[in-house]
């Protein structure tokens, strides 16, 4: 049974194709496989729901790109993925899951803060590693902007998400109200600001191997600091 929000997406892509055949278009499989975790009783379910949302506005926003961008930005969502898919199976536990054990590690956590843990997990540990397995540093130089001019969607997205999270704690109440709201543009300029991040630790892996060490365990910091803070705070 597909989720309203699942078929709504297969018909709005509908171009002449039966049902069927468009369930088997990859991107909306990888949509459907992140829908149908979001529908267990797992906490894998939070970050699911939030990463689904994601891949349906990926294929909004690369529907008239050209073939080359599509073809990354499709292996691209794919590498990406199976990071979550992998730590989702192990529960944190696995092989090149270490980043999600903050996610894993409790199970009594608010949806907001298991949103925020697989958020930063995964943009601020999976990403770089994900660019660096799946593509050349040359692969990665010539799609640059296609990679990065997705912030215009995922800046949507955030907007949503905010909305949704603004009144969810004290904290989240207080930050929007001594804010005046610009609390949601700083969240969205700190995302990109992530991914660029994760860019050029990918980049620097051939390059510049000693600035990636140096930036990689800065980040790897980074990224502790702000599970603590989801953990501790909200």
């Amino acid at each position: 049974m597909l989720a309203p929000r699942l078929l709504f997406l297969l018909l709005f892509f509908n171009s002449g194709q039966s049902l069927t055949a468009q369930e088997n278009d990859p991107d909306i499989r990888l949509a459907m496989q992140l829908d149908s975790m979001a529908a267990t009783p797992d906490i894998h379910r939070h970050f699911a729901k939030i990463y689904s949302a994601s891949v349906i506005r990926s294929i909004q926003h690369y529907q008239e790109a050209s073939a080359s961008e599509q073809y990354f930005i499709r292996r691209f969502e794919y590498l990406f993925a199976g990071y979550f898919f992998r730590a989702a199976a192990s529960r944190g536990q696995g092989p090149g899951s270490e980043a999600w054990k903050a996610y894993f590690l409790d199970s009594t956590l608010s949806p907001l803060q298991y949103q925020l843990l697989g958020i930063n997990a995964h943009i601020n540990a999976d990403l770089s590693v994900a660019l660096i397995e799946g593509f050349s540093t040359e692969e990665l130089k010539t799609h640059k902007k296609t990679l990065l001019r997705f912030q215009a969607g995922l800046r949507k997205q955030f907007s949503l998400f905010y909305a949704e999270n603004r009144q969810a704690t004290p904290l989240t109440r207080l930050l929007h109200q001594l804010s005046f709201g610009l609390a949601r543009p700083y969240g969205t300029l700190m995302m990109y600001h992530w991914r660029k991040r994760q860019f050029r630790l990918a980049i620097w892996h051939t390059t510049r191997p000693e600035k990636e060490a140096r930036l990689k365990r800065k980040t790897a910091r980074h990224k502790e600091r702000i599970d603590r803070l989801i953990l501790r705070h909200l």
